[in-house]
């Protein structure tokens, strides 16, 4: 490519603007059209300095000047520029598929077979939908300014399970942390995970008894899929340990699968949940 010369993947990267949203703007303006095996220039997209270029990775693809960055559509894009998801979470210590199952929480976004949709109250609020080129999934833009909202930052609030936590150090552990459906957890780690599950679509009950006689009280059991999930906290006494042991060896003649959990796991709970309960067959989003 000549030096002189960008990809619009590229003058978006350059311009800080989310590429799927330079695409459309590009389209709505008439720069661009959509055809069958990509995008092509419109005669007003030539005229504003577009052209192709060709490679072998690649294949054909549109091109622009590197100063259309001063054009006035883009100036105009700067004060309306949309964020992703990952963007927005990234700011609020959040991944972006945690940050999409708040926004359904706080109902702007509904899941899909073929991604995320918006409900009504997220498009009335400034979210746009778009399709991502590679898989064909919709996905979501939202404007700077929903970080203002009041119920995102209350929600973002309750979701930072640590800040339930007082300066006396026993103080959460005297009432129990509170997950945001409302459920008491024992133990800061089991409110993560019961906040996880709860955001997550997972229908699960928490300190439930197994079905045998004996009194066996696992962790967390996800009644649709015959999950348990066991978190193993740091410096469990022997008895401790014994019991979660002896409640393994009876949900293996249940047939029912334990998902282990450690303290090393919590810091990327969101990654390691994601990954082993899709290979238990754990439905989720």
């Amino acid at each position: 490519m000549s030096s002189d010369k960008l990809s619009t993947s590229a003058l978006a990267k350059q311009g800080e603007i989310p590429v799927q949203q330079l695409f459309s703007v590009l389209k709505d303006y008439g720069w661009i059209r959509k055809v069958d095996e990509g995008w092509a220039l419109t005669a007003k997209g030539e005229f504003e300095g577009g052209s192709y270029q060709s490679s072998k990775r690649y294949g054909r693809y549109i091109v622009w000047p590197q100063n259309l960055l001063e054009h006035q559509l883009f100036r105009a894009m700067e004060s309306n520029k949309l964020l992703s998801a990952v963007a927005l979470g990234r700011s609020e210590g959040f991944s972006g598929r945690e940050l999409n199952r708040l926004f359904v929480e706080l109902g702007w976004l509904k899941p899909s077979p073929r991604g995320w949709e918006l409900t009504a109250t997220g498009s009335a609020i400034g979210g746009q939908v778009f399709e991502n080129q590679q898989s064909s999934l919709s996905y979501v833009l939202w404007p700077e300014d929903i970080r203002e909202r009041e119920a995102f930052t209350r929600l973002v609030r309750e979701c930072k399970i640590e800040s339930q936590v007082t300066d006396d150090l026993f103080a959460g552990r005297a009432s129990g942390w509170t997950a945001i459906d409302g459920v008491t957890c024992k133990s800061q780690e089991h409110c993560c995970i019961a906040q996880w599950l709860y955001l997550a679509g997972v229908r699960y009950s928490i300190y439930r008894a197994l079905p045998v006689d004996e009194h066996l009280v696992c962790d967390f059991y996800l009644p649709d899929s015959g999950v348990c999930l066991e978190f193993w906290a740091s410096g469990e006494l022997a008895d401790a340990i014994s019991a979660r042991m002896r409640r393994a060896d009876v949900c293996k003649q249940l047939n029912i699968s334990v998902l282990d959990i450690h303290p090393e796991d919590m810091p990327n709970l969101d990654d390691y949940l994601s990954r082993h309960l899709q290979q238990l067959g754990v439905a989720f989003y």
